[in-house]
């Protein structure tokens, strides 16, 4: 008994001629997809639809990286804003003046030294006190909005007017600003 399979299938009758042609190329059909040629299509959607995956969430990562670099740098900018309009428009306190003026910078009382004109000053809110490199400095009024607009921390004191509350029974009695204890 020599011979394939198929060839004893076909001398014994069991199978035509035209069935035996039909397996050779499915045979070799299955041969080639299996060297590589050509891959299952469901192989091929599935490792693109993983590439978009992974590319659109590399680009999202990307977009959340720039925002946050931009928002840093922007941070930055306003900071150093703010220093140069402290520098440039602030005057440092004195060391030594006839007055103290008490006020909260954090949770800690502070006490600078400054004339009785600056204590008024102080007290209307067209003078403020801002905090930088530690060292405090006297502001006008509209330069330390325009600083705390920027940078709000790095104002320590700044008297604003306020209006009395219409159901304050002790609305009508005014208590002065620069009152010494």
């Amino acid at each position: 008994m020599a011979g394939s399979l198929q060839d004893q299938l076909l001398n014994m009758g069991v199978a035509s001629k035209k069935q035996a042609q039909q397996a050779k190329q499915q045979k070799r059909k299955k041969a080639k997809q299996a060297k590589g040629g050509a891959a299952p299509v469901a192989d091929q959607q599935d490792s693109q639809a993983q590439l978009a995956k992974a590319r659109a969430e590399k680009q999202q990562r990307d977009r959340e990286l720039n925002r946050q670099r931009e928002a840093e740098k922007q941070q930055r900018a306003q900071a150093a804003q703010a220093r140069q309009l402290v520098e440039q428009h602030g005057k440092p306190v004195p060391e030594e003046g006839p007055v103290d003026y008490n006020f909260v910078h954090g949770k800690v009382i502070k006490t600078l030294h400054v004339d009785r004109k600056q204590l008024e000053m102080l007290a209307a809110g067209t003078l403020a006190v801002a905090f930088l490199d530690d060292k405090y400095w006297l502001l006008a009024g509209d330069v330390a909005e325009r600083v705390a607009a920027v940078s709000g921390e790095l104002i320590a004191s700044h008297h604003q007017k306020q209006e009395p509350d219409e159901d304050d029974p002790y609305k009508d009695y005014q208590i002065p600003d620069d009152l010494m204890w």
